[in-house]
């Protein structure tokens, strides 16, 4: 675990010094298929079992959930978990100056924590779609090239705990607190995000240049990651934010 974990000091000493690694059996199987020279399929189905997992006594809390930038709790090795799908790949190899590849998984995640009860972790998305692209346009005998790349991505939403309204009210600070019964019962709607690439290279004997232009997240997709009090309003809200960056760069190759 990260280092913080080992040494949480709740004032008789480091309660979590002796602290056991998370195990796991990983089981999969692959099937594949080379369809043409350039075309290829691959389906894997997939099961992992976690075992001796830190978790809290008592509590839904499981260190496979962690968001804490440091941790107070006290752990033991007496937690689960279990992630299994069939992920389904499809890809065009570069040919005739494009490519192309889609991918897709269908899966659950789930996890036992100190409370005994089985639970969606917070990564309990359900399925991911990728889509990925891309085209190359070579001049003057292949020293100049033009590549054109898109990437997007359809996914299940971020989950989420019910909110104790009343033990969030009551505390002073308004820090939010959760049903612990309820651990990542709420899934937010599917989320598309979509990212892109152009970029310009002039080959040289002894070097390249390459000016290109990179936007991740050029929807500005929203990310949630839990509930904040809002001070003006009195209400409980969604927390949410997003990170869509476009980026300029001037690349030499030697």
């Amino acid at each position: 675990e990260k280092t913080d974990v080992y040494f949480v000091n709740t004032g008789g000493g480091y309660v979590n010094k002796d602290l056991g690694f998370t195990k796991a059996h990983h089981f999969m199987l692959s099937w594949n298929w080379n369809m043409s020279e350039n075309l290829h399929l691959r389906v894997e189905p997939y099961f992992q079992h976690l075992y001796d997992v830190p978790v809290e006594e008592g509590t839904s809390y499981s260190v496979l959930n962690r968001t804490e930038f440091f941790l107070d709790k006290t752990l033991v090795n007496k937690g689960l978990g279990r992630n299994y799908g069939v992920d389904v790949t499809f890809e065009r190899y570069l040919d005739k100056g494009w490519y192309g590849m889609i991918s897709s998984s269908v899966f659950k995640s789930r996890y036992c924590g100190g409370d005994g009860v089985w639970h969606s972790t917070r990564y309990d998305r359900g399925f991911i779609i990728n889509g990925l692209i891309g085209k190359e346009w070579s001049f003057d005998g292949g020293r100049k090239v033009l590549s054109l790349n898109l990437k997007a991505t359809y996914q299940g939403g971020d989950r989420t705990s019910d909110v104790d309204i009343d033990a969030t009210l009551a505390d002073p600070s308004h820090t939010i607190r959760y049903v612990e019964s309820d651990a990542y019962c709420n899934q937010y709607d599917p989320m598309f995000i979509l990212h892109y690439t152009a970029s310009y290279r002039i080959n040289r004997p002894h070097c390249s240049h390459e000016w290109s232009i990179k936007h991740v997240n050029a929807t500005g997709t929203l990310s949630y990651y839990g509930h904040e009090f809002n001070e003006l309003t009195g209400q409980i809200e969604p927390g949410a934010f997003t990170f869509s960056l476009p980026n300029l760069s001037y690349k030499v190759c030697f």
